[in-house]
């Protein structure tokens, strides 16, 4: 018997494998050797995830950019005075400006005075025509005439009717005198002719128009003031109305339109068969003896200029003093509002409408670190900027903090020192870059 074919070959396979018998070309690995593969391709891989992460914090965060060294704007960091100050763009405005408003509406029939024309308090400038207004002028005077004359009637009737209760009182009283007087005759003659009962009747009588003549007197009296009460409330109806009739004739007076000041005319454009609305506004009237400079400041300023502080302003060659008058709270497209008047009186030759250039003292001037302002302020915040190396070949990121600025300077608080010099143009490529190289 063949042994070998009795009892094969061990054959070793992998665990993980499955229990097909080897081929007799199948080479045999060892298990240590595998083991040792497995543990090198391991250290491997984490070597390089290793490596990627190191270059990636040190070559991808901190990535250079090289460009020529034209391209940018370098200046160095001085101890120089720094004015604090903004300057604006501000436009001559008078300082008192009245307007005139149609108060009430109408078709223009007829314009007097032009534009810019100079015009006295008062002085007509245009005249309106409302039909509608004046038929309601018309049916308010005949209301205030027909009370008017109620008024009247109720007046007379109460007259008539005062002269009616007089005759009355009269009447009643004259024959409490008659009765009186016979009611003695016969009480002297009462035991000869006139027997007792008729005395008595008389005595009856006389009483009876005494309290008559009691309950006329306080009912003509409760008639009267009660008369008297719709007269005086009917009165005052009539005067309400007659109030209301001399406001709707000062309408019709309101379609003459009336200069409310002296001044200048301006915003004035009517055209004859112009229609106006209540209230709509024509043009105003301006004082040309005072001005005042209205400017826009831009909102980073906002905390900054309050009233009172000072300003100048250079005209026909000439420093003029200004001060800040009135600041508007209104933010508008990044801007707000300032109202800047004169130090004593204005300079000659100023226009409504004429564009100066002013500039607000927001400070001191003080000895300051200071860099020209760029830029790059506004591309970085003011938070951090590239400095140059020594030797001039590159120019790295750097933390600062910057504080004031005007047109000219920004001031260094911190993070620089004298003579540092600094990239000072534009930032807006850079923004993702550590290091500039300078080729």
């Amino acid at each position: 018997m063949n042994i070998a074919a009795k009892f094969p070959r061990r054959v070793d396979r992998d665990p993980g494998g499955d229990d097909t018998p080897a081929s007799p070309m199948d080479r045999h690995v060892p298990r240590g050797r595998l083991r040792r593969t497995h543990v090198i391709a391991t250290g491997v891989g984490v070597l390089l995830l290793t490596v990627g992460g190191y270059a990636y914090m040190n070559f991808g965060r901190h990535s250079t950019i090289a460009i020529p060294v034209d391209r940018v704007t370098i200046s160095s960091v001085q101890r120089a005075p720094f004015s604090d100050y903004v300057p604006v763009t501000g436009t001559v405005v008078p300082m008192t400006s009245i307007f005139i408003d149609a108060v009430e509406g109408g078709q223009v029939t007829e314009v007097l005075v032009e534009e810019g024309a100079w015009v006295e308090a008062g002085q007509p400038l245009a005249r309106l025509k409302n039909a509608q207004l004046e038929l309601e002028v018309l049916a308010q005077e005949a209301q205030v005439a027909e009370r008017q004359n109620d008024v009247a009637s109720a007046r007379l009737k109460f007259d008539q009717d005062e002269l009616k209760n007089r005759r009355d009182r009269m009447l009643t009283a004259l024959e409490i005198r008659k009765r009186s007087d016979l009611l003695n005759r016969r009480r002297n003659l009462a035991g000869s002719a006139f027997p007792a009962a008729e005395i008595a009747d008389l005595e009856r009588e006389l009483d009876y128009y005494r309290e008559l003549l009691a309950v006329m007197e306080e009912s003509h009296a409760q008639e009267r003031q009660l008369a008297l009460n719709n007269l005086r409330q009917s009165q005052e109806s009539v005067d309400r109305m007659a109030q209301t009739m001399e406001l709707v004739r000062r309408s019709l007076d309101n379609l003459n339109l009336v200069a409310p000041s002296t001044g200048q005319l301006t915003t004035f454009d009517l055209n004859v068969g112009a229609v106006l609305a209540a209230g709509q506004r024509i043009g105003q009237v301006d004082a040309v003896d005072s001005f005042k400079i209205s400017a826009l400041v831009d909102e980073f300023y906002l905390g900054r200029v309050a009233k009172g502080q000072s300003a100048t302003v250079e005209l026909a060659g000439r420093t003029a003093e200004l001060g800040v008058a009135k600041i508007y709270p209104n933010v508008q497209d990044q801007q707000f509002q300032v109202d800047m008047t004169f130090v004593g009186p204005p300079p000659e030759g100023l226009r409504r409408g004429q564009t100066l250039r002013p500039r607000i003292e927001l400070g001191e001037t003080e000895d300051s670190l200071v860099l020209p302002n760029g830029p790059y302020v506004d591309d970085t915040g003011g938070v951090w900027v590239f400095v140059v190396s020594p030797g001039g070949a590159s120019a790295r990121r750097q933390s600062v903090q910057l504080g004031r600025r005007n047109p000219d300077m920004v001031e260094v608080l911190q993070g620089l020192n004298e003579g540092d010099r600094v990239v000072v143009s534009t930032y807006q490529a850079f923004h993702d870059f550590e290091r500039i190289d300078f080729n």
